[in-house]
């Protein structure tokens, strides 16, 4: 069998994305993103997607002799546009990235506490670029968006998080990446438990009209739940638990086959489905529906996640993606 292709640049397959991604990336004008971000005006999916990839870029090269908050081609753009709100929300997103580059992916028992310092510290400095990017588009959900992700960071007490949700929710009810980020901070390794996120899930996506984003949800929230079960509260009895779950959980079987009938087969696309899309996949084949997952398998294409693939339990993403592959398309 010939190798599954991958492509784990974050624009995915956004032809213009990439090629501002990389070139920024690289020390590049940052009128590009400005030109690009302004062009994606009315689209929250396509907005935060840009955001977000933009964001990720400013781990690149950095200004000799400038400290590590004002060292990138973001930092510049907000000093020399300091009214756009655009640039400061780019900024923001790049300050929380920076900081969990410094702080790294690990448990918290392996972070030092010079990584701690710095991780909270840059955190910090996103406060106030996000209270002036409210200011200045006040219409705009983004900024409440991100400070859902900023206070998960800083343990936010849980009025300011519920305050954040409530701005957010009513200039978007239906934003995906905001709804995302919430189920992250309900989940149980952050400030939650299985029992918030998971119902938070169910109410979200049983609200949601068909085409909806939200409505896989619920199959994030048990991919959440099932790495828990079997990385931090690893067992025997966990395994079985987690197995039984994708197969034979009735309430499972109706939500993938929401997300499935109701999400997947819309003809409707919008930014950032394939995070989506790979939730789905992995679902599906936990489940063994195998036949089901084909076509989702051939709408993700090389655009492989790690997460929730590197959730598996295999030696990487890309292997656990590889047996899905194989198991859906051994039944053709």
């Amino acid at each position: 069998m010939a190798p599954i292709p991958c492509d784990p640049h974050p624009a995915e397959d956004d032809a213009a994305l990439r090629r501002a991604h990389d070139t920024l990336a690289y020390g590049g004008d940052w009128r590009m993103a400005r030109d690009l971000l302004a062009s994606a005006a009315g689209d929250d999916d396509r907005r935060s997607r840009y955001v977000g990839v933009f964001a990720e870029s400013a781990l690149g090269p950095t200004a000799p002799g400038r400290p590590v908050e004002d060292a990138t081609w973001v930092d510049a753009w907000a000093r020399a546009e300091p009214d756009n709100a655009d640039a400061l929300l780019v900024r923001g997103r790049s300050l929380i990235t920076r900081a969990w580059e410094v702080r790294g992916g690990g448990w918290a028992s392996s972070v030092s506490k010079k990584q701690w310092a710095e991780f909270h510290r840059l955190l910090a400095l996103a406060v106030p670029v996000y209270e002036r990017a409210v200011a200045l588009a006040p219409a705009d959900p983004l900024p409440w968006a991100h400070r859902i992700l900023l206070g998960t960071a800083q343990k936010a007490k849980h009025d300011e998080m519920e305050r954040c949700w409530a701005e957010l929710v009513a200039r978007d009810p239906g934003h995906v990446e905001g709804h995302s980020l919430k189920l992250m901070y309900l989940c149980r390794k952050w400030h939650g438990s299985h029992q918030k996120m998971f119902a938070f899930a169910r109410t979200a996506a049983a609200a949601a009209p068909d085409g909806s984003p939200l409505l896989v949800l619920p199959l994030i929230a048990g991919a959440e739940w099932a790495s828990y079960r079997t990385t931090a509260q690893k067992s025997l009895l966990s395994t079985v638990l987690v197995r039984r779950y994708w197969r034979r959980n009735p309430q499972v079987q109706a939500e993938i086959d929401a997300a499935l009938h109701r999400w997947f087969t819309r003809p409707t696309r919008r930014d950032g489905w394939y995070v989506q899309l790979n939730y789905l996949s992995y679902a599906l084949y936990k489940a063994q529906r195998h036949a089901d997952n084909r076509a989702v398998i051939a709408a993700i294409g090389p655009y492989i996640s790690g997460l929730p693939w590197g959730w598996a339990g295999e030696k990487s993403a890309l292997d656990a993606f590889t047996k899905a592959h194989t198991a859906a398309y051994q039944q053709a």
